[in-house]
């Protein structure tokens, strides 16, 4: 993927997330045309998956992350200037194998890649939601703004979200308060009560991604190509700066490989709303 991307490459995996500088935040080719569409009624969840989440259903199943079966994940680190494929990380050892979730299990989980998201929503009877409801969530009923909360990054000077405050990667201001991931619904949510739609942890969505997707795209439940190499993910992280990512906009929109994970990638489930 060319320009304005940037990929991260060891190994056998991509880190497709990151996007040129872009200080107007304007909007992206992939992004258009805005167009409208309709949506059966869903559920989703309020906020992303948690740690303590997980790992109940790995209890239940025994089941294995692909970096637990690769024996390493992608992970950007405190003072770091890239991404590294680093030995021992996974969902239980964020940062690599001397650091551990204790403590952060109201976090959400991470180094989990898109079949990790989607074996944890078939356990408990859920799904992954498509882009288009994604993003009618993460709105929340406002048209065209940029951001759940309205069209100002910082309304009043006050943090809405956990992303990077600062240039990235030499200074982090620190203005939310939290580095690396930040509990659950630690800031406000959204008119329509959903926590953490931007910022905090990338969240897969079901959609394979296509560029132009959108010029072609079903008016009624769209559900994205029928294949592909990149799965969409949306809502920036932690990670996420003005100079570099600003992908905390809800139009942006992320893609990866559906069997890659990253310490600042996560998930929240969705499932069919039925008619009494």
């Amino acid at each position: 993927m060319g320009s304005p991307y940037r990929s991260h490459t060891s190994g056998d995996a991509h880190h497709r997330w990151a996007k040129a500088p872009d200080p107007a935040h304007e909007i992206d080719e992939d992004e258009t045309p805005v167009h409208r569409v309709t949506l059966s009624p869903f559920f989703i969840d309020v906020h992303e998956v948690t740690n303590a989440e997980f790992a109940r259903f790995v209890q239940a199943t025994g089941y294995k992350t692909e970096a637990e079966r690769k024996g390493a994940s992608w992970v950007f680190r405190r003072g770091a200037k890239d991404w590294e494929w680093v030995e021992g990380a996974n969902w239980r050892h964020p940062l690599g194998p001397d650091d551990t979730i204790e403590g952060r299990m109201n976090h959400p989980v991470v180094h989990v890649s898109w079949n990790d998201a989607l074996a944890y929503c078939r356990w408990a009877g859920k799904r992954l939601p498509t882009e288009a409801e994604w993003e009618y969530a993460a709105r929340a009923g406002r048209r065209g703004q940029t951001y759940p909360w309205g069209n100002e990054l910082k309304p009043g000077g006050k943090v809405m979200a956990n992303f990077w405050q600062g240039h990235w990667p030499d200074r982090n201001l620190l203005e939310d308060g939290y580095y690396y991931t930040a509990p659950v619904c630690s800031f406000p949510p959204n008119d329509f009560g959903l926590c953490d739609m931007v910022g905090n942890v990338w969240e897969w969505t079901a959609d394979w991604y296509a560029e132009d997707y959108y010029t072609q795209s079903p008016v009624v439940n769209p559900q994205g190509p029928s294949s592909g190499e990149m799965r969409v993910a949306r809502g920036g992280s932690w990670f996420c700066s003005p100079n570099y990512c600003g992908a905390y906009r809800v139009a942006f929109r992320g893609k990866s490989p559906p069997e890659a994970s990253f310490n600042n990638v996560g998930f929240r489930c969705a499932k069919d709303a039925k008619a009494p």
